[in-house]
């Protein structure tokens, strides 16, 4: 078999493979071309071909995000790294392992009015946990400077691929400076580069350190506050041992993945919505144990600043400083699951009495919150809140990716079991949401679904192209004439009809229907809920091609729906009007 005749190139690729990479999402250009064969010649990783930089990312992020595992992004020279940015800025706070190498002039021609020549290294310096840059090859350089060079692109691939996967997880951005000739071939000589293996320390919390936090536990009222997370079954239990301590309750998000068996825990809306203040002061918390990604919660955010508890714990490996509820007093660098039964195994062994009825408090609001919600729901009109309800609470659901937006809003209101559920989080953009979706897909054998909306879904439909959309994918797309969520939130809402439709809702998009056929996807669309029952049931089925499912709702209606829902005034959708 051939591979490119750049040695450094070839190096590359077969380092980042016995690293673990097996995945790589690479796009065309001329630049990159040695890095391309490179690739190609390497068999253990799998390659798909993406156009658009951008959506190639965020495909990246969604294989890496469901197999867990580091992910290769290969680019040209120019503005393609840059279209790389919204995803690796996703990944950086996401905590996703993503390996960025970008191909480049040599450094004597930047700033020359040389074609797709721009100052490359550095250029994600912001939302990378590490930058490196590779120099030419000179022409002309002997076998000492060689094999030297040969020794420096060793030591920064395995520091690159270490520092992604070190702590928390996350993007590296290797850059490839590469001089001409790039197309020339060579005979690929199989070899095994020196592989550098991180020993990570202990993971535990020394005994005296257990001691005094768990005695500070034992007797106070603890609120564990759960974000974003990938799935992970240790962690699970582990929570679910520390919960069942009966001055310990749980606010989960649904993409966090550690809700309990009813879904209960993610109801955090639904619940501080009907919280008088007093209710609100009765239930602070002595101390607060946050761990995850960022909140989608504003109320919970608002209720923990408003009410802060004597102590704030943050748990988990992080690449920054975060003090988002304004209380902090405490980072633990270690992971929840080894924090959460070090913890449960100490404070059950503490001769401090517990606040009894904290938990049992927490759960009869649940449960009065969940039958509420489910009588309101019930009375309320067609709308987005109406059909989500039921797709949620009918659908088989396997991997579900939700989008920015109203979508992840209303999958926190609406106990649901899935096998996981996933969302891009870590800046909370619009864009991309659906290219993470298809990149979750490939990496799954199961089926996945992506809830969405209109706009985000025409926003990042040009991932649809080139036949990239599993046929074991299923979207939902909520159709509320543009972004509803502008209609709903504070600070747009009350905004005079015509701008909103105008500049925040795009109320004249494109229609979702012949754009989706356009790539090869069934649709069926739904107006009402004997359609929708429908549409369920035909989404579910087998099929050779991609399914979307159009959910039309009235944008008004459904604003007003969601809003009087926060209203704690009535107990039906009736009594609102």
């Amino acid at each position: 078999m051939q591979t490119t005749s750049n040695i450094y190139c070839s190096r590359i690729i077969n380092l980042l493979s016995q690293h673990g990479v097996t995945a790589a999402y690479c796009s065309p250009g001329s630049r990159n071309t040695p890095l391309l064969v490179a690739l190609d010649a390497v068999e253990s990783i799998a390659k798909t071909v993406v156009v658009d930089e951008r959506s190639a990312a965020f495909q990246a992020l969604g294989y890496s995000l469901v197999k867990r595992s580091p992910v290769l992004l290969v680019c040209t020279s120019g503005s393609a790294v840059l279209n790389y940015a919204p995803a690796i800025a996703e990944a950086y706070y996401a905590g996703v392992p993503l390996i960025v190498v970008s191909a480049d002039r040599p450094q004597e021609w930047i700033d020359q009015d040389d074609s797709q020549t721009i100052r490359q290294f550095g250029v994600l310096s912001h939302i990378v946990k590490g930058s490196y840059d590779i120099r030419a090859i000179p022409e002309g350089s002997g076998r000492e400077y060689t094999e030297e060079m040969g020794w420096y692109v060793n030591r920064t691939v395995n520091e690159a691929v270490t520092k992604a996967l070190e702590g928390k997880p996350g993007p590296v951005h290797i850059n490839v400076q590469l001089a001409e000739p790039l197309g020339l071939l060579a005979e690929s000589e199989p070899r095994a580069e020196r592989k550098v293996s991180l020993i990570g320390a202990s993971d535990q919390l020394a005994p005296a350190m257990l001691r005094h936090y768990s005695s500070a536990a034992a007797g106070a009222k603890i609120l564990v506050v759960a974000g974003f997370s990938a799935p992970s079954h240790k962690l699970r239990v582990a929570l679910e041992r520390f919960a069942s301590l009966p001055n310990v309750t749980v606010m989960a998000e649904t993409i966090s993945n550690l809700n309990d068996t009813q879904s209960m825990s993610a109801m955090i809306d639904s619940v501080l919505c009907r919280m008088t203040a007093e209710d609100k002061e009765k239930m602070r918390p002595d101390i607060v144990i946050s761990m995850g990604g960022a909140l989608v919660s504003r109320m919970l955010k608002q209720y923990l600043r408003d009410f802060p508890p004597s102590m704030h714990w943050s748990v988990g490996h992080s690449n920054y400083f975060c003090d988002c509820f304004k209380a902090v007093t405490d980072i633990f660098d270690i992971s929840p699951e080894r924090f959460f039964s070090q913890m449960h195994h100490a404070m059950v062994r503490s001769a401090v009495p517990a606040t009894p009825d904290y938990s049992a408090q927490w759960r009869r609001m649940r449960e009065e919150a969940l039958e509420w919600s489910e009588r309101y729901i019930e009375g309320a009109p067609w709308s987005d809140l109406k059909a989500i309800h039921y797709l949620l609470g009918n659908l088989r659901l396997d991997n579900l990716f939700v989008s920015n937006g109203t979508a992840v809003r209303y999958s926190q209101l609406i106990p649901h079991r899935c096998h996981a559920e996933y969302c891009n989080r870590g800046v909370s953009g619009i864009d991309g949401c659906t290219s993470t979706a298809v990149g979750g897909a490939a990496a799954y054998s199961g089926q996945t679904t992506l809830l969405t909306g209109d706009m985000s879904w025409l926003y990042d439909s040009g991932c649809s192209t080139l036949g990239a959309v599993s046929e074991k994918m299923r979207i939902i797309v909520i159709d509320n004439s543009g972004g509803g969520i502008f209609r709903f939130i504070k600070s747009t809402s009350g905004l005079p009809a015509e701008t909103l439709d105008r500049y925040l809702c795009v109320a004249d998009m494109p229609d979702v229907a012949p754009v989706a056929e356009a790539y090869g996807i069934e649709v069926f669309e739904a107006s009402c809920m004997a359609e929708l029952a429908d549409g369920a049931e035909w989404l579910q089925q087998e099929s050779d091609l991609p399914r979307l499912l159009i959910v039309r709702t009235p944008p008004e209606e459904s604003a007003e729906v969601l809003r009087n829902y926060f209203s704690r005034s009535s107990s039906t959708y009736s009594d609102k009007k």
